[in-house]
């Protein structure tokens, strides 16, 4: 039986707009409240951001943010948090510099205070990049911020993203993982550190395992997740290397309401 529901949130939970049914949505909060279970948040995006994306809703919802770097639980209380060392961060700064490929990249620090980023304040990537870090502010030089950091955010315009990846973990595997988060882009954390590895903790506060979990996703940074939970999908617009590793592909998108119509049959 299903008792924890796991989702991650930009092409998955919310549609190609950024929104869900909220009404319909609390509905289901308060079902899964009635039966005692748990919905997880389970997204690349900062507290900040997946706070603001519930502000209309109320009930069981933990969040698990920078990717698993951040855990909260439904009471608002920190579960664990993964803070990369600022040496190994300083390391990879660095060694961006010596990759033509992260030359014209778009780089955001997503801190325990804050998130910082590469940009000019005025460009149209800073404020495209905005809309996830309310609190984001420019810095030219990455390497002055003295903030906790749980990930590295990397959007590419001049290579792939998937390639990109492998080089970091080729370069960085033993102390750091890199991996797909949409939008070309990558994700970068502590090695260990996955949306998978944080659901485990949360279980282990609720006494579940991950036979209790139905996971959602849509891109590579998903893969671990749907993998172990007990039914674990991918909705049907997924990218191509997540839909061909994973065993279930939904048939619906996000833009037609995939998640929230498969949790109303968990709910009956």
């Amino acid at each position: 039986m299903v008792k924890v529901i796991a989702a991650d949130m930009d092409g998955t939970f919310l549609d190609s707009k950024g929104e869900f049914d909220t009404e319909a949505f609390q509905t289901q909060l308060d079902k899964m409240a009635a039966k005692g279970m748990h919905f997880i948040s389970a997204s690349s995006n900062p507290y900040s951001h997946q706070l603001k994306t519930f502000s209309k809703n109320s009930g069981p919802i933990s969040y698990i943010c920078d990717n698993g770097a951040l855990t909260v639980d439904e009471h608002g209380i920190i579960v664990k948090e993964e803070i990369i060392d600022p040496l190994l961060l300083h390391q990879l700064l660095d060694w961006f510099k010596t990759k033509p490929e992260f030359a014209n990249a778009e780089v955001t620090l997503a801190g325990r205070n804050g998130s910082y980023n590469n940009m000019p304040a005025d460009s149209d990537e800073f404020k495209a990049t905005k809309y996830f870090y309310e609190d984001m502010q420019a810095v030219a030089d990455l390497k002055m911020i003295f903030d906790a950091v749980y990930k590295v955010d990397v959007l590419f315009k001049d290579a792939n993203a998937l390639e990109m990846a492998l080089e970091v973990n080729k370069k960085f595997g033993g102390k750091l993982v890199a991996v797909s988060s949409g939008m070309n882009g990558i994700d970068i954390m502590l090695k260990g550190v996955s949306k998978s590895a944080a659901i485990d903790e949360l279980l282990a506060k609720w006494q579940l395992s991950f036979d209790d979990v139905a996971a959602f996703g849509d891109n590579g940074n998903d893969y671990e997740m749907i993998s172990d939970a007990g039914e674990g999908y991918a909705v049907k617009n997924a990218a191509p290397d997540l839909t061909a590793m994973v065993p279930n592909v939904l048939e619906l998108t996000n833009d037609e309401k995939a998640v929230q119509k498969k949790i109303d049959e968990y709910l009956g």
